[in-house]
């Protein structure tokens, strides 16, 4: 067979190839991981089922021959060939019709239901990541009243009772001191990985510093701590308490609480409407992690606060609770109208209370039975009936601007019901000022100015006016009577009375929740609020409840959920809040995937220490304070973060914990750090933001809020937007803020280093930094070694002095010759550039 004669049969074997839709397009991806089918069930299942599912199930008698319901049919795909193409989301006809950029085919076909920019971003990385999709596993279905429950059994470990065990024994004296090192190096053994030694004061101190305020030590806090004559352990005991009772550590640690609540300071969706009180909820967040809150009050005044300031004699005491439930309030909105996609922020709630405190991925079961985990849509769905009988408050809407259901910060019944009023007369005020113009209003209002002039002209003659007159109030009641007081009084009074009202709120309203009218919720079909089916009655998660919870008829439930999850007996709720401070000081979790203790995420490391110090937390009262330090003044967390290649070879993630992982600083300390040192840093706690008043400007869709408030206050009280990331912090891995985040990414990347060079932050911030230098000392080799002990918390070597020394003549020197006929301070800017190769060095930036 000669060249040209084996062409034909090559495009031939090619054309079969590609022509069988269950070939090697149709095989299944190369084991997806655990992440890409949670990112799935997040993002994807549910699009398919509420907006596709309905014309695309697969029926014989549905409207397309396309099915949605696996990865199979989705590559069989319809009439216009297979669907997706895995690997290749823009040669897929799914993801050109979401786009819709495909000639014909435009999904969903109505394009006031098109799908948000985000939702097309995670199809084309779901289909880029080869469309990865669960093997579906059959599983008992309870989603009926009429069909009996069924009690949910599991062996999975975080579903399981926690095991009451004491620390193992070990026979190095170095290792037996702590129960937390007990375990540890009995898995180190068992691992056959041997430990590195210890760091020195000067690391720990630092590393310790960063860890529990988010700022470095000062020259004089080290030198202290190196020069401390107690032993290494008892002068790290009262570093340790120090930063404990630093302002600093709540602001630090309530930032991390912050991410998990996925806290920002606008609503989200269309318009990002700002909410000017949501700093009322962080301040609580920080105050509460100063004052060392135990944790299982900590989660009952976020979850039922409101309830429980009834019962709360001092006035302040109750605001600060209602303040609290802003963990509920802060949830995501949806939609052009206040509360047209409520369903959507009820499911942000209930993920943020499964995946924050639980650690579990409760909206996995929003469209049905969870494919991994033991839960069912019933527990979803019980949860969802206890936050639909919730109030959420609301700062606007695209198509209504003003605000709604805000909370008064009294304990009086009529307080609230003035506020409630208040913004319903606010509201229809505000409609008919939005709308005098339209053009199907205009021959109302034409007619309602003829027929009041007749009247008057009638009064003048004193002729009979009854007939205009009830021409006149049929005109006043069109419309459902929405425009009465534009046509009794005009456009001009309207606006007067508005700004007055504005003016004259009659209480402190907080943006927080209360109870609505409680009851139960019906399942949504397929997660499709407009598909309801039976009633489920409010209910806790089946597999742990060993019985059905008795709420009060009259309240929404949110004080019972809030009782179950701090049961000392919940297998869930303390193992996740060790696990997440375990995280903040050893860069990674016990159990890996802190935010998923399910099936799909990772199994614990030391199995035996997360039940230990969850049981320890308990014991403590709760107090997060008491484990910071259990954890802190562990032998393992002193570690130094020198390699060992054999080690290093056999357990190149750190996971058994031979040393501390070296870790670069997350985004908030980078800031801070750069003003503290620079002497800049305003430690004063943040304040309201200056927003402008809702009443004076609106948001849409084309016409979103978006601001950015320079302030040199630490980073926590930085205006956080849910659809724009703040300039410095989205650019070294900032908070996640539309959705929990237990975690944070951290980029190594050429960008970051140009920002910092380019952006006015760093100049200004070296500048300064240069200038404090200078003040510092008398002699130019102080002010070195002052500047590496404000920047890196050491004195520099011989060899850097030199270095430094040099830099600075030959910066003086260079800046003469290029500027020899400029006023320009020489000196100063070679402090500034000195300052500047500091502030953005690695080592400025790691912790080790």
């Amino acid at each position: 067979m000669t060249q040209y004669q084996r062409i034909p049969l090559l495009v031939l074997i090619l054309a079969v190839l590609f022509s069988q839709p269950d070939s090697v397009c149709a095989a299944e991806p190369v084991r997806p991981d655990a992440s890409q089918l949670e990112f799935f069930e997040q993002h994807i299942r549910p699009v398919l089922i509420e907006k596709c599912a309905d014309c695309h199930s697969g029926d014989a008698d549905a409207e397309s021959t396309l099915a949605v319901h696996s990865r199979a049919a989705l590559i069989q795909g319809g009439d216009y060939g297979p669907a997706i193409l895995p690997g290749n989301a823009q040669q897929s006809l799914l993801f050109q019709s979401i786009q819709r950029t495909h000639k014909e085919l435009k999904m969903p076909p109505d394009a006031d239901e098109k799908l948000k920019p985000e939702t097309i971003t995670h199809f084309k990385r779901w289909i880029e990541w080869g469309a990865p999709w669960p093997a579906e596993k059959p599983k008992p279905v309870t989603t009926s009243q009429k069909t009996k429950p069924q009690k949910m059994t599991t062996s999975h470990w975080c579903f399981l009772p926690r095991k009451e065990l004491a620390p193992p024994t070990v026979s190095n004296p170095k290792w037996s001191v702590s129960p937390i090192d007990r375990f540890v190096y009995t898995r180190l053994q068992k691992e056959q990985l041997q430990p590195v030694g210890l760091a020195s004061r000067r690391t720990l101190i630092r590393r310790a510093t960063f860890d529990l305020t988010g700022l470095p030590p000062t020259p004089q806090e080290v030198k202290a701590f190196e020069d401390d004559p107690e032993t290494d352990l008892k002068a790290f005991t009262r570093v340790v308490n120090r930063l404990l009772s630093s302002p600093a550590y709540g602001e630090r640690w309530g930032r991390h609480w912050l991410d998990v609540a996925r806290y920002a300071d606008t609503q989200g969706d269309v318009g990002d409407f700002p909410i000017p009180g949501a700093y009322l909820y962080r301040n609580w967040v920080i105050d509460a992690f100063n004052t060392d809150l135990p944790y299982d009050q900590f989660l009952k005044a976020q979850l039922a606060g409101d309830i429980l300031a009834e019962r709360e004699a001092d006035p302040e005491q109750a605001r600060q609770l209602k303040i609290a439930t802003g963990f509920i309030a802060l949830s995501r909105r949806f939609g052009n109208t206040r509360y047209e996609d409520q369903n959507l922020t009820i499911d942000d709630t209930i993920d943020t209370v499964g995946r924050g405190i639980m650690g579990v991925t409760l909206k996995c079961a929003r469209c049905h039975d969870h494919k991994f985990d033991p839960m069912l849509a019933t527990d979803y769905y019980g949860l969802y009936g206890i936050f639909e009988s919730t109030l959420y408050p609301s700062m606007g809407a695209s198509n209504q601007p003003s605000p709604a259901q805000l909370v008064s910060a009294e304990n009086d019944p009529d307080s609230q019901q003035k506020i409630n009023e208040y913004w319903d007369l606010l509201s229809y005020y505000q409609h008919q000022i939005r709308n005098h113009f339209r053009p199907w209003l205009k021959p109302t209002l034409e007619e309602y100015k003829d027929v009041t002039a007749k009247i008057e002209a009638a009064k003048i003659s004193k002729s009979p006016t009854d007939k205009l007159e009830q021409q006149r109030q049929k005109l006043l009641a069109a419309h459902k009577g929405k425009f009465r007081e534009l046509m009794l009084h005009g456009l001009p009074w309207l606006k007067a009375e508005k700004a007055r009202l504005v003016k004259a709120p009659p209480a402190e309203m907080l943006y927080a929740v209360i109870d609505g009218k409680p009851h139960h919720s019906r399942l949504h079909r397929r997660g499709n609020p407009e598909n309801p089916g039976d009633i489920v009655p409010r209910q806790f998660i089946n597999v742990i409840s060993k019985s059905k919870p008795e709420i009060d008829k009259t309240e929404s439930g949110r004080e019972e959920l809030a009782e179950w999850l701090t049961d000392p007996t919940h297998p869930l709720t303390s193992r996740v809040i060790v696990n997440r401070l375990w995280y903040h000081h050893f860069g990674h979790g016990l159990v890996k995937t802190v935010d998923n203790f399910g099936v799909l995420g990772d199994t614990p490391s030391h199995p035996q220490l997360l039940d230990y110090l969850a049981g320890q937390l308990i014991d403590q009262q709760w107090s997060l304070k008491a484990l910071h330090r259990q954890i802190m003044l562990s032998r393992v967390y002193r570690l130094d973060s020198h390699d060992i290649t054999e080690n290093s070879n056999r357990d190149p993630d750190n996971v058994f914990l031979w040393k501390y992982t070296r870790r670069r600083l997350d985004a908030e300390s980078i800031r801070d750090a750069l003003l503290f040192v620079s002497g800049e840093l305003d430690c004063e706690q943040g304040g309201p933001h200056p927003f402008v008043p809702w009443h004076k400007k609106g948001y849409s869709l084309n016409r979103p809020f978006h601001e950015d408030f320079p302030t040199k206050k630490r980073s926590v009280y930085l205006m956080t937007q849910r659809l724009y990331k703040h300039p410095f912090l989205g650019r070294f891995n900032g908070p996640e803020t539309n959705e929990t985040s237990g975690t944070r990414d951290s980029s190594h990347l050429p960008t970051q280093a140009l920002y910092l060079m380019n952006a006015p932050l760093l100049p200004e911030l070296a500048e300064a930094f240069g200038k404090r230098i200078q003040q510092s000392a008398g002699t130019e080799e102080k002010q070195i070694i002052q500047a590496y002990q404000l920047a890196f918390s050491r004195n520099p070597t011989a060899v850097e002095l030199s270095e430094a020394a040099q830099f600075l003549e030959y910066y003086r020197e260079e800046l003469k010759t290029e500027q020899p006929d400029e006023d320009t301070d020489a000196g100063q800017n070679a402090w500034t550039g000195f300052a500047k190769v500091l502030l953005t060095s690695n080592e400025f930036f790691f912790v080790d």
